[in-house]
């Protein structure tokens, strides 16, 4: 009985000990508990596009980590975004719905001071973003059954732009533990691999930037490159325990090993 007890303590002192590392810092961001990543964003604005070749263009903020909206070590700092994404696929009907693939992704993540987005024009909000402190880089991972990376329908031109859309992505750099923090491989692509970050999307024109130009965003009239589109971005993925959490599992493993080999030495 002694030795069960024993054996018991010792893994509940290694569950103990991780949990008690469960704030998880990387590179100013704070992550919460470890396992999931869920970036929450809105005031997301993206450029209106009709066909192929063309390059989507949005930016955002990062609102919540983990539903935590006071995510940055430093007060006053959040994550923006800024991607890039190259029509691959576009089809729609005489109402103006249809589909529309993208490739070619890369979305970066800067950790920057507070910038109201909405007291500026789109291009002003670029330019600063950019300006700010690269946090990650993200790249577009391919997925099945579309073979693109972001795959959106709804109504696509016309006077009354929708769209819902979800997508795949890969860490592809960051800096000081970002990068090994998720690189998580954990959702499949349908394709026999891995990608790292799920994607949700969806936006309109019925709210934008009234700092931009929209004349004919609402009219059926818009030219490629004007920001139609405002909306939000959900990410989501699996992330990899910081290596002093493994280690301090480790050791309960290691430590319950150990009583479980006395008993039965015993």
């Amino acid at each position: 009985m002694i030795k069960k007890i024993i054996a018991s303590a010792v893994i509940a002192l290694g569950l103990a000990a991780s949990g008690s590392a469960s704030a998880i810092v990387v590179n100013g961001v704070n992550f919460g508990t470890p396992g999931t990543t869920h970036l929450e964003t809105t005031t997301l604005a993206e450029t209106y596009v009709n066909a192929v070749g063309q390059t989507l263009t949005g930016y955002g903020v990062v609102n919540t980590v983990n539903g935590n909206p006071l995510y940055a070590t430093t007060p006053g700092q959040y994550l923006y975004f800024v991607l890039n994404y190259t029509v691959s696929a576009f089809n729609v009907d005489a109402m103006g719905q249809g589909t529309v693939g993208f490739n070619a992704g890369t979305v970066n993540l800067y950790l920057n001071p507070f910038i109201n987005l909405l007291n500026q024009s789109s291009a002003a909000n670029l330019a600063t973003i950019q300006g700010g402190n690269l946090w990650a880089t993200l790249a577009g991972h391919t997925s099945a059954p579309t073979g693109t990376e972001l795959f959106a329908t709804g109504a696509l031109t016309g006077a009354q732009l929708s769209f819902n859309g979800a997508g795949l992505l890969d860490i592809a750099s960051g800096a000081n533990g970002v990068f090994n923090f998720l690189n998580g491989n954990s959702i499949a692509d349908g394709l026999g691999g891995f990608a790292d970050i799920g994607v949700t999307t969806s936006g309109s024109n019925t709210q934008l930037n009234i700092n931009d130009n929209t004349t004919g965003c609402t009219t059926g009239r818009a030219e490629v490159g004007q920001w139609c589109f405002q909306g939000s971005a959900d990410l989501r993925g699996a992330t990899v325990p910081e290596p002093g959490v493994l280690s301090l599992v480790g050791l309960g493993l290691l430590g319950m090993g150990a009583a479980l080999r006395k008993r039965k030495s015993a």
